[in-house]
């Protein structure tokens, strides 16, 4: 793979005259350069691969607009509990974990960091959602909704939540099909 990658006028080389390809991060550049990279072979990568790279990439960029991830570690810490705590807050819905390899990230938005706390309006929300998947409860609570005039991410992350009538709504209609 490094070989395709760096070989004279491949993907590398084509990269560093893309001012597109130069801004995204770490993670988008190398996906995009494996892509790239495997394009013209014989065998190019498969159309599952290659969406589920620019699916890992998208999901990265997304939470980078959001302020980003903190390790199981940094929670406890702002939390003031333990790893452990952490991992069960998440298992009874409580907090949101995106797995990653053989990590789980917690998503920035969802702390009060000045209170040191999850916002309650999520806390209240989460366990309404009848799935166990991070990305799932994530694509839930960052999807723009037109009657919200945003996503609910927006309104549970205050002090004060709003619409949270609508967004348990919809919570409880989340991954169901309501068509008879």
């Amino acid at each position: 793979m490094a070989q395709k990658l760096a070989r004279p006028g491949g993907p590398l080389q084509q990269a560093s005259h893309d001012p597109a390809t130069l801004a995204l991060d770490d993670l988008g550049l190398l996906s995009e350069l494996v892509i790239q990279a495997w394009r013209g072979e014989e065998q190019p990568l498969n159309r599952e691969w290659m969406l589920r790279l620019r699916g890992e990439r998208a999901l990265a960029q997304l939470l980078k607009s959001r302020g980003g991830t903190l390790r199981a570690a940094e929670v406890a810490e702002l939390l003031g509990v333990g790893e452990d705590t952490v991992r069960k807050r998440r298992e009874r819905k409580l907090l949101l974990g995106v797995k990653r390899g053989k990590h789980t990230l917690y998503p920035v938005f969802q702390f009060d960091q000045r209170n040191r706390r999850v916002w309650p309006g999520v806390e209240q929300v989460l366990p309404m959602l009848d799935t166990a998947s991070g990305s799932a409860q994530l694509r839930f609570l960052l999807s723009p909704d037109a009657e919200l005039e945003g996503c609910p991410a927006d309104h549970l992350c205050c002090d004060r939540p709003t619409g949270l009538e609508l967004i348990a709504c919809r919570a409880r209609q989340f991954g169901q099909h309501l068509a008879r």
